[in-house]
C-alpha cells in the first residue's frame, strides 16, 4: 500500500470519528470527565507541593547554648553544625536577641513581661534543616545528635510540623501516584473499547484490505491516531472546563491550597504533558484493541 502516509490515517481517523459518532460522543465525555479529574488533581498537586516547599524551608532545629561559653567554644559548636549534612543556614541569635524576638510575638501583651528581672532565654543556634529531614524520624534522630554537643544545654523543633510536614509529602507521594495510575488504566479501557466498536463495524472492510494485501500497520495505523485523537481532544476539553472554573472561582475560596506565589493554574509545560499523555493513553488503548482484533 504504496502512496499512503500521514495524512491519509489522519483523514480515515475522523472517517471513522464520524461514522462512530454517537459512541465517539460518550466515549468523549466520559474520558474529558476522567482528565478534568486528572487535571483537578494536578492543580491540588502543584499548588500543595509548592505549599510543602515553602513549609520545608522554614523547618528549624533550634539548639540552645549553656551559660558562659567561650567564642571559640561557640564557633567550634557552629563548625560542627554546619558540618552536618542537610543543614542549610544557621543563624546565632543571642538571648538579647531572643527577648526582642519573644516580645514581638507578645505584641500588646507586655504587661505579661513586666518584673521579669533577668533575661532567662539563652544563647542560641537556629538551624534551617533540608525538608528531606520531616519523614521517617531524620529530625528527630538529627536533634537527638545535637543534644549530645559540648556546650548544648537543650534542643527544640517543631515535632507537629514535621509530622504534618512529612505526611504530606508521602500523600503527595503515593496518592499521587495511585490516582494517575488508576485513571491512566480507565482512560486505556475506554479507548480500547472505543475502537474495538469501530473495528467491528468496519470489519467487511478489514477483511477486504487483508484478502488485497494490506500490512498490518496500514490496517491499524488510522484506529491508533483514532484513539490518540479522541483522548487528547477530551485533555483539552477537560483543561478547557479546568480553565473555566480556576478563573471563575472565588481566590478565597482556594486559600487552604495558597503559598506565597498565590493558587496558581498549571503551568504551559504541564498543560502540554497532561495533553501528550492523553495521546499516549489513547494509543495504548488503541493498540490493545486492534491487536487482539487482528490476532
Amino acid at each position: 500500500m504504496k502512496g499512503y502516509g500521514l495524512f491519509y490515517y489522519i483523514a480515515e481517523a475522523f472517517r471513522g470519528l464520524r461514522a462512530n459518532s454517537l459512541v465517539n460522543v460518550l466515549a468523549l465525555g466520559t474520558i474529558t470527565m476522567i482528565m478534568l479529574i486528572v487535571g483537578f488533581f494536578l492543580l491540588v498537586f502543584f499548588n500543595l507541593q509548592s505549599s510543602v516547599q515553602v513549609m520545608g524551608e522554614r523547618l528549624e532545629v533550634s539548639v540552645y547554648l549553656k551559660d558562659g561559653l567561650t567564642e571559640h567554644e561557640k564557633d567550634f559548636l557552629l563548625s560542627r553544625l554546619k558540618a552536618e549534612p542537610g543543614i542549610r543556614k544557621v543563624t546565632y541569635l543571642s538571648k538579647t536577641q531572643a527577648l526582642e524576638v519573644f516580645k514581638e510575638e507578645l505584641k500588646g501583651q507586655e504587661a505579661l513581661l513586666e518584673g521579669l528581672g533577668e533575661n532567662p532565654l539563652p544563647d542560641s543556634y537556629e538551624v534551617n534543616v533540608d525538608r528531606s529531614y520531616a519523614v521517617g524520624g531524620r529530625l528527630e534522630a538529627l536533634s537527638n545528635r545535637f543534644s549530645g554537643y559540648p556546650g548544648v544545654e537543650d534542643v527544640s523543633y517543631g515535632r507537629h510540623g514535621a509530622e504534618v510536614l512529612g505526611g504530606l509529602l508521602r500523600l503527595i507521594t503515593y496518592g499521587g501516584t495511585a490516582i494517575a495510575v488508576l485513571l491512566g488504566v480507565s482512560v486505556v479501557f475506554i479507548i480500547s473499547n472505543s475502537v474495538r466498536l469501530a473495528l467491528y463495524s468496519r470489519s467487511q472492510e478489514i477483511e477486504l484490505m487483508q484478502w488485497i494485501g494490506a500490512t498490518r500497520g496500514f490496517i491499524q495505523g488510522p484506529f491508533l491516531i483514532e484513539g490518540m485523537l479522541l483522548a487528547m481532544l477530551g485533555s483539552i476539553l477537560s483543561l478547557g472546563i479546568l480553565a473555566g472554573l480556576y478563573f471563575a472561582l472565588p481566590h478565597e475560596a482556594a486559600l487552604f491550597l495558597s503559598h506565597t506565589a498565590g493558587f496558581e493554574f498549571l503551568s504551559l509545560p504541564v498543560v502540554a504533558s497532561m495533553i501528550a499523555g492523553g495521546g499516549l493513553l489513547g494509543f495504548a488503548g488503541g493498540m490493545v484493541s486492534v491487536g487482539k482484533f487482528l490476532e
